[in-house]
């Protein structure tokens, strides 16, 4: 579209009037009022807000211009048209990074919702990315949106696993084990690497847990080999090593 079609929206700001027709213009404006008049330039474009920002670097970019109380009108602004405007996991993953406020980002993951959600994050691996960047609670939240069932079907093995737990605080942690459920974690464990990848995402009072849940015949069976108790022992916790050898009932490196 050439600059001429392109449709442009005027503002009124201190008897001041200005056109605006693309992110990039809607962007330097608010720069220039230094925050004094935002929202009333947003709210005056609201209605069209979705059509001049339509892809996910032109949404950081107005992002960037505003206060978080002007990003959270901005995000309901462009709810029902966010999910399209981001686009991907990775685009999701960039936009918290540049965020600095929690009540943003949960913003952001209601307005998309579980539906939106879920047709950005597809595998474990863009989901361990995208929380990578949550603040505070709102890894929790993104987690509950998605859903447990849908959280279950995408983790596939215990390194995939263990990335996303790497990635969330504890209750997140909590939630997303409960999710996978006991039996199918057990499942994920097939050797010792398997294992050392839970443990090391795991705080202690998870991991041990875990351990628990493994009885002593189970776990020669998963760590059937020196270099498989090599590769465990190296990355335990004191705690979780010290869990294992009574478990087992053999000092450490003995196998």
């Amino acid at each position: 579209m050439n600059l001429s079609e392109i449709p442009r929206y005027t503002i009124s700001v201190g008897g001041e009037t200005a056109e605006i027709g693309t992110a990039d213009e809607l962007a330097i404006a608010l720069d220039v009022l230094n925050g004094l008049h935002d929202r009333e330039v947003l709210q005056q474009l609201e209605e069209h807000l979705g059509m001049l920002i339509e892809d996910p670097l032109s949404f950081r970019s107005v992002l960037k211009s505003l206060s978080p109380e002007d990003q959270v009108f901005l995000v309901d602004a462009l709810a029902p048209t966010l999910t399209e405007t981001l686009r991907d996991a990775h685009q999701l993953r960039d936009t918290f990074a540049s965020l600095a406020h929690t009540e943003v980002e949960t913003r952001i993951i209601e307005a998309l919702s579980t539906e939106g959600l879920r047709s950005l994050i597809g595998t474990a691996e863009q989901l361990a990315e995208v929380v990578e960047w949550a603040y505070g609670e709102c890894d929790e939240l993104l987690l509950r949106k998605l859903g447990a069932d849908y959280l279950e079907s995408i983790m596939k093995n215990a390194w995939e696993l263990s990335e996303v737990l790497a990635n969330l605080t504890p209750d997140a942690q909590q939630f997303l084990l409960d999710a996978v459920g006991r039996d199918k974690l057990k499942g994920y464990v097939r050797d010792g690497r398997d294992l050392a990848y839970l443990l090391r995402a795991l705080p202690g009072t998870l991991s041990t847990g875990l351990i628990n849940a493994i009885v002593p015949q189970e776990l020669r069976a998963l760590v059937g080999n020196r270099a498989d108790w090599q590769y465990l022992w190296q990355r335990l916790e004191p705690a979780e090593a010290d869990l294992l050898e009574e478990k087992l009932e053999v000092m450490r490196g003995a196998s």
